[in-house]
């Protein structure tokens, strides 16, 4: 990497603020931006996210201290909660929140519609992986990206140079196991959406590796071989700071807004001290051992890891066993958050004022307010000479430095007097506070706005238009390995055949293995489609795939099954978007976001997994899937149990977890694009629904197999052929409906 070559800037350090309190302790720290939410729309939504009046004050606050404001709308929004969107962000927008954070393509297609002039950034759930993915967003007016967490520093550098945008990535705090927007763990298995802001944060959780003895009738705490398998320690970047300053990394990003005011302002506080180094001294600095120990002492999770900057994964990443705080430690912090209360929260920052006052007999009293760009003039009545003794200068600038309980402190206070006139304290009171209010009024108003589009009644008609009956239903069924394709190629009703990728690539020509496999499909009468990659990082995988698709096509190719940004912006720099159907990961959790997968050339959609019956009724679904079988994939994460509990020998091993209640999960190591795969316990089966589903307007419906053996693949077949025909399915054995029923939290 030659970042050496780079121009050197000090990033921008950006903190949480879950809450006002939050704010002001982040921004006494020494924050150059915060990131917050309202109380509805933002990834952290058990935070004590301020609203209304509070969070527009807040604004302001920070704008007055010259801090920037990031608002996080960056949770998937159901069509009803579009809706409410607009006059919902209209007040912060007016008073100049800085950007919005989104992940959801509607919301973003929706913002940039009604505030065209509000910057917009890419959030971490938008799951960006390369820069492909980087220019697309470009395209859709993204002015920042925040990458995945997963990412390499020289991945990151690549995506920052062909992408031309700002980057902004995670310094210190908690990972997440699977890559960000792409888990449905806690959704899945308690109803609390990741995607919607609502975690419960399962993966912290104990449990057994290859276990199959235990069925939950007794504590998993009691299990000497239990683990964290799925938690990893908290990221500490504090030494790698001069790196990713010479990378061009536009801003640093803390995370904790389920944390404590203490910890961000600690946080901060210690980050805001190497920053200030280098910006005097240059990048070349080294980490006080002493600062390091003040913020593991703040909170670590079994210790810290440096992330993902220089490593793909590693068991050395893991907090596979918790630590238990000793007494001394736990003293330790208490004192700690002692202090940085103390020192951040209970004193805030005030913003640096210089007055300048002229005192003329006969001329009106005159003061000019000034904090930084920003200036004020306040004029009051004539003075008049002094009718005994005048009043001094000192007087005068004594009474004009009383700024106790407003925002401002430590005037620089200049005052010209021929010392022979006279003004009264309530006069020189009047003055200050007149300057004061209209100084904070003017730094305020510079950042108002007032060119947002309103929606009309026609657009929000058309969004929510109901849907259409299908006359008939595409049978789509994707498989995993040549067992199942060779009972599927039997199926009478498929109509198509997805491929998943890693089985192209066994022969180490995954382009030749495709065209046999694309023309033992063809040769059934069925069409045929690749399924990528779930992830796409160094891109070499899945591009060869659309480099080659000239080969693939004239084999009789129809399609690729996209799983993530990376695969869809590749493919459409080919050429190739007639061919794309988005799967259920590229969400499209409203019409919003249907519109804008189809600006982008998708042709067809598949429903998001998290949406329920009623709201799967409102979705336009006309050029939709809907997955109706499959052990749903739960997490994608780069961190492999294989080598994390033994090493890495590339042989596609699998695994089972077993949870606290003794449900057991199955692993998958995905060996060719290096990430495995926890799916759910029972497979999801809608197969009862299709009546239901008939009226949800869907072009078609699909099955998934994943590890099911021949039998099992062909008891599904049946049970579908049956459904389809009207006949009620046999539908003995485990299932679940997902959310079909019950919807996501």
């Amino acid at each position: 990497m030659k970042s050496e070559n780079l121009s050197f800037a000090v990033p921008e350090l950006l903190a949480p603020a879950g809450s006002t309190e939050g704010l002001k302790a982040v921004i006494s720290a020494g924050a150059d931006a915060v990131y917050i939410g309202g109380s509805r729309f933002g990834a952290r939504a058990y935070a004590e996210n301020p609203e209304g009046d509070d969070l527009t004050e807040a604004i302001s606050y920070a704008h007055l201290r010259g801090v920037k404001v990031y608002l996080t709308v960056n949770t998937l929004l159901r069509d009803d909660e579009l809706d409410d969107l607009y006059d919902w962000l209209l007040p912060y927008y007016r008073e100049g929140v800085d950007a919005v954070l989104v992940q959801d393509l509607g919301v973003l297609r929706f913002i940039g519609r009604h505030f065209p002039d509000l910057p917009l950034h890419a959030s971490t759930q938008m799951n960006i992986t390369g820069p492909a993915a980087g220019g697309l967003l470009r395209e859709l007016n993204i002015k920042r990206i925040v990458p995945a967490r997963e990412l390499s520093l020289p991945e990151l550098l690549k995506l920052k140079e062909e992408s031309g945008l700002e980057i902004e990535t995670f310094i210190h705090g908690a990972l997440c196991c699977c890559y960000s927007g792409q888990c449905l763990y806690s959704s899945m298995i308690g109803g609390r959406s990741g995607n919607r802001g609502r975690c419960a944060q399962p993966c912290r959780l104990l449990y057994l590796l290859n276990n199959h003895d235990f069925d939950g009738r007794y504590s998993i705490v009691e299990r000497k071989d239990a683990r964290h398998y799925l938690s990893p320690k908290d990221l500490c970047g504090i030494d790698l700071l001069p790196e990713l300053a010479k990378a061009g990394i536009a801003s640093l990003k803390i995370e904790g807004r389920m944390k404590k005011s203490e910890y961000a302002a600690g946080v901060t506080s210690i980050y805001r001290k190497y920053l200030d180094l280098m910006k005097a001294n240059g990048p070349d600095i080294r980490t006080d051992p002493k600062d390091r120990r003040i913020l593991y002492d703040l909170y670590n999770r079994s210790g810290f890891t440096d992330g993902y900057y220089h490593r793909k994964n590693g068991p050395e990443m893991m907090a596979l066993v918790k630590h238990e705080l000793t007494q001394k430690e736990t003293q330790a912090r208490h004192d700690l958050y002692d202090a940085m209360r103390r020192k951040y929260i209970e004193s805030e920052k005030k913003v640096p004022l210089e007055i300048e006052a002229e005192v003329f007999t006969g001329s009106p009293f005159t003061a000019v307010f000034r904090s930084g760009a920003y200036s004020v003039t306040v004029t009051g009545s004539p003075v008049q000479p002094a009718m005994s003794s005048a009043l001094p200068a000192e007087r005068i600038r004594t009474q004009l430095e009383k700024t106790g309980g407003t925002d401002f402190a430590f005037p620089k206070v200049r005052v010209f007097t021929d010392e022979n006139s006279f003004v009264s304290f309530s006069e020189l009171n009047s003055i200050r506070r007149e300057g004061l209010r209209r100084l904070a009024e003017i730094i305020r108003s510079a950042f108002f706005r007032n060119s947002e589009i309103a929606p009309d009644a026609d657009s929000k008609n058309q969004r929510n238009s109901p849907v259409t009956v299908s006359e008939s239903l595409t049978l789509s069924v994707l498989v995993s390995d040549e067992e199942q394709l060779k009972e599927v190629l039997k199926f009478p009703d498929a109509d198509l055949v997805y491929l998943e990728s890693s089985m192209l690539y066994g022969s180490g020509d995954p382009v030749s293995a495709a065209v046999r496999l694309i023309s033992e499909v063809k040769k059934s009468g069925k069409q045929a489609c690749i399924a990528m990659p779930f992830a796409s990082r160094s891109g070499r995988e899945a591009e060869v795939l659309a480099d080659r698709a000239d080969e693939l096509l004239q084999a009789g190719l129809q399609g690729y099954l996209v799983r993530n940004l990376e695969t869809l912006a590749y493919l459409r720099k080919r050429n190739l978007t007639d061919y794309i159907t988005a799967d259920a990961g590229l969400y499209s959790f409203n019409n919003e976001a249907v519109k804008s997968l189809e600006e982008l050339g998708v042709r067809k959609n598949t429903a998001p997994l998290e949406l329920n019956k009623k709201e799967l009724f409102k979705r336009d679904n006309r050029s939709g899937e809907i997955i109706v079988y499959g052990y749903l994939p739960l997490m994608i994460t780069t961190q492999c149990l294989k080598k994390n509990t033994d090493r890495c020998t590339k042989t596609g091993d699998s695994f089972t977890l077993t949870d606290r209640t003794g449900v057991k999960f199955p692993v998958k190591c995905d060996c060719v694009f290096c990430y495995n795969i926890v799916r759910n316990s029972v497979p999801l089966s809608l197969i009862s629904e299709f009546p239901t589903i008939r009226r949800m307007g869907f072009s078609g419906i699909r099955l998934e197999f994943t590890s099911e053996d021949r039998n099992e693949t062909r008891k599904v077949l049946q049970m579908t052929s049956e459904a389809l025909r009207g006949r009620s399915p046999d539908a003995s054995g485990q299932w679940t409906k997902g959310h079909f029923l019950r919807g996501a939290e």
